[in-house]
């Protein structure tokens, strides 16, 4: 009986002894596999992924641009399109508009060879640089004489 414990311990010890067996070496392998490859696999996918996120943003600016049409009032340029159309910016006078109103009509002019289109326009322009003009001048002057 003694022998038999004493084989038995002996078997014991040899098992004991040869540690990384298959299990142990799968379930390691397994284990650092987990903590390491997953996550690197996560950033390779992430960063193979980064143009198709743009391309899904950028159509996401697109759409929400088709829901909201008007610039905020704190993005609006401070020159209205009018003046800035003759290449003047504010501030500016009526005879500023004028003198770039008449430098550019006598290129754009139809009895002067250019485009009826292009003049109307220029036109149009300068009639809403006028009015606006116009339009700020009594706040200009309230605002001049409470100084």
């Amino acid at each position: 009986m003694e022998i038999v414990k004493a084989l038995e311990m002996s078997r014991w010890l040899v098992a004991r002894a040869a540690w990384p067996d298959g299990l142990d070496l799968t379930a390691t392998l397994l284990f650092l596999l987990t903590a390491f490859a997953v996550p690197a696999m996560g950033y390779v996918f992430m960063v193979t992924d980064v143009r198709a996120y743009l391309r899904s943003l950028r159509r996401g600016l697109i759409v929400a641009r088709a829901y909201f049409t008007g610039i905020p009032e704190w993005a609006r340029p401070r020159t209205p399109a009018s003046i800035s159309a003759l290449g003047l910016a504010l501030p500016c006078t009526e005879e500023d508009l004028l003198r770039e109103y008449r430098r550019r009509v006598k290129v754009l002019h139809p009895d002067r060879g250019g485009d009826r289109r292009r003049f109307l326009r220029l036109q149009r322009h300068f009639e809403q640089a006028v009015a606006f003009l116009r339009e700020q001048e009594p706040s200009v002057a309230k605002h001049g004489a409470q100084n």
